[in-house]
């Protein structure tokens, strides 16, 4: 990775942690425009990217108390949301993620939470999406 480029995007992008719903949709647009360009991302726009989705995860857990949208969202983001939402902001579907899982059926039980994300599926699943593996894990 060059830090040199790195330090250019933060500099150019500048996040920062999440106060303001207008900060959390400019972060957020920012984050789904980078994961749309997919395998063409360099080292440095996806660490760029995995920051974003950190910020985001962050906010949409413990957001403003002053924010009427976050006063409705649950209090934890449950890993299967966070896949949800990486799949819709790719546009994928369950047959996507499929093989990550073994089958359609697996893939539809963690989607839909009834069936939890194990740690080698929260890693494809990191090295998939090209964000922390964290994010597919209870904390």
């Amino acid at each position: 990775m060059d830090e040199r480029r790195y330090g250019e995007l933060l500099a150019e992008h500048r996040p920062r942690l999440i106060e303001t719903p207008e900060e959390h949709e400019r972060l957020l647009t920012l984050a789904e425009t980078l994961m749309e360009k997919g395998d063409d991302l360099s080292a440095e726009e996806e660490h760029l990217l995995a920051l974003l989705v950190l910020l985001v995860e962050a906010y949409e857990t413990h957001g403003s108390e002053d924010d009427e949208e976050a006063e409705t969202q649950e209090t934890d983001t449950q890993p299967h949301d966070t896949l949800r939402r990486l799949m819709t902001s790719r546009g994928m579907e369950l047959h996507d993620i499929a093989d990550i899982f073994g089958n359609p059926h697996i893939a539809r039980e963690v989607l839909e939470g009834q069936r939890p994300i194990s740690r080698t599926q929260a890693r494809h699943l990191a090295k998939f999406f090209r964000v922390p593996e964290k994010l597919f894990r209870d904390n």
